[in-house]
């Protein structure tokens, strides 16, 4: 087991591209990441090895691929096992990318596939306990792959989780607005827009948002499959159904209340 990794106010440069997880950093090396300026106009292709997974997402932007398909800060893609794209920004854009050089280790059915997820049309979800909401960004269900597995969390002003550790995989949360604190082995951190925390298996760690806005971030887990172990008189965390996304809209399919790490999602 290694220690976690902070990395502080991971923002791209005003062009160019840089690495947030490199090649190495890393004791298992399961996970690079990386943060992409593209100036409007500016092609960028994206392709991955045979035995790998790339997603990105974008921070701010829009993309619009050789095909026709529109890619907006509201979309995840997911490509795999050799599936390659080009895109042209549309307008001033950053992107952020990460990569699973191995992740046929993790999903040994792992085919060439790309996936154009709009997680906005997803079913906001509610914390039984308190006033945290998730989204799911990644699944079996969405992506047809377990290599990976995602959501965003929303942390309202005053919002925390219980503390708990996570076996199986490694995780990591990417914050994308707002403030917030991260309980972790190294301390209490932190955490602004930008920021990255990467939570190697079986380290205890929770979050809570002191501050008058909300905290969101995305957190991905290496592999999807883990279980979740809460601290001792924790509440374990139910996510309920709210009927809506993030929009107000009907989402595009329903996900039933589960216990997080559990469930068909």
């Amino acid at each position: 087991m290694g220690n976690m990794v902070f990395i502080e106010r991971s923002q791209a440069a005003e062009s160019g591209w840089t690495d947030v997880i490199a090649a190495g950093r890393l004791s298992d090396d399961r996970l690079r990441v990386r943060i992409g300026s593209l100036a409007a106009g500016e092609t960028w292709s994206v392709a991955t090895a045979a035995d790998a997974l790339v997603w990105f997402q974008l921070l701010s932007g829009g993309l619009v691929s050789d095909g026709g398909d529109s890619v907006t800060p509201d979309h995840v893609v997911m490509l795999a096992a050799g599936a390659e794209a080009t895109y042209t920004a549309s307008e001033a854009t950053v992107v952020f990318v990460a990569e699973v050089p191995r992740a046929r280790e993790y999903d040994p059915s792992l085919g060439e596939s790309m996936v154009i997820h709009d997680w906005s049309r997803e079913p906001v979800l509610n914390s039984e306990h308190d006033t945290r909401q998730r989204i799911y960004l990644a699944s079996p269900k969405l992506w047809g792959t377990d290599a990976v597995k995602g959501e965003m969390i929303i942390y309202p002003p005053g919002a925390s989780g219980a503390p708990h550790h996570h076996e199986g995989a490694e995780h990591f949360q990417f914050l994308l607005s707002g403030r917030g604190t991260a309980d972790t082995p190294a301390g209490v951190l932190d955490m602004q827009a930008g920021d990255l925390v990467y939570n190697y298996e079986n380290e205890v760690h929770s979050f809570r948002n002191d501050y008058d806005e909300d905290m969101v971030f995305v957190e991905f887990f290496v592999p999807g499959e883990s279980r979740t172990v809460w601290v001792p008189g924790a509440n374990v965390c139910t996510w309920n159904p709210t009927g809506q996304d993030i929009k107000g809209r009907e989402p595009v399919r329903q996900v039933a209340g589960h216990v997080h790490g559990e469930g068909d999602v």
